[in-house]
């Protein structure tokens, strides 16, 4: 039967590989490949320098001449090599790049999926009437206590608002018992401390007189007695 309708094939597993365990794996042998043409590039410099010492047509310069050419090429191959390696490493991280793209992608939209979902269970759970209620109420009992502020705040027996006579009757007023307040003090006061502080007046306004207005002043005193 199987030779009519044939086997069914079965699907090649595709194995699990790390991009980067094999940009890395590529990039150590890049490394050993440079080691090698470095260490390639050292003889041949030295080598150069033995074959502009000996002479030339010489048995010695063919057989350095002779090494220097194997050595080339061997260099050249390490360098076609190494290309061929650098170019692949690129090819890994440009595609690991990718893939790494397309998984930080596939998270952002299940998050995004999620926040829709809990989005949408949030909204379907709030009553959009109840909270303008609540609103309102919360305007309302501010501007309750705002009355009760004022209320509280008012002064018993002052009237809010004086016109330009009041306020100066007011003032008037104040004027007086200021004045009343200084003649107690100065009644309780002894002559003598009254006197002596009048004196301890007389000589700051004497010292800091000018010499015309100190002799103007002793003349008025003078004439007063």
């Amino acid at each position: 039967m199987h030779r009519f309708f044939g086997r069914k094939k079965k699907k090649e597993e595709v194995p699990n590989v790390d991009l980067g365990e094999v940009s890395k794996g590529i990039e150590g042998r890049g490394s050993g490949i440079d080691e090698k043409i470095s260490k390639l590039e050292k003889e041949l410099r030295v080598i150069k320098l033995k074959i502009k010492k000996t002479k030339p047509n010489s048995s010695a310069r063919r057989t350095l001449s002779n090494k220097a050419r194997q050595l080339i090429r061997q260099r050249n191959m390490y360098a076609k090599n190494r290309e061929h390696l650098y170019n692949q490493q690129f090819n890994i991280d440009q595609t690991k790049f990718a893939t790494d793209n397309i998984k930080t992608t596939k998270e952002m939209v299940n998050a995004m999926k999620s926040a829709k979902q809990e989005l949408k269970v949030g909204l379907e759970e709030t009553n959009i009437d109840e909270i303008e209620d609540l609103h309102d109420d919360m305007d309302e009992l501010l501007e309750d206590q705002e009355e009760i502020n004022e209320i509280m705040g008012r002064a018993y027996g002052v009237p809010e608002e004086l016109d330009d006579d009041e306020l100066m009757d007011e003032l008037d007023t104040l004027e007086e018992e200021f004045e009343e307040e200084d003649e107690q003090q100065q009644e309780e006061v002894p002559d003598y401390l009254v006197s002596a502080a009048s004196a301890a007046n007389d000589k700051k306004l004497e010292s800091k007189e000018t010499p015309v207005e100190h002799k103007e002043l002793t003349e008025a005193k003078q004439e007063m007695v």
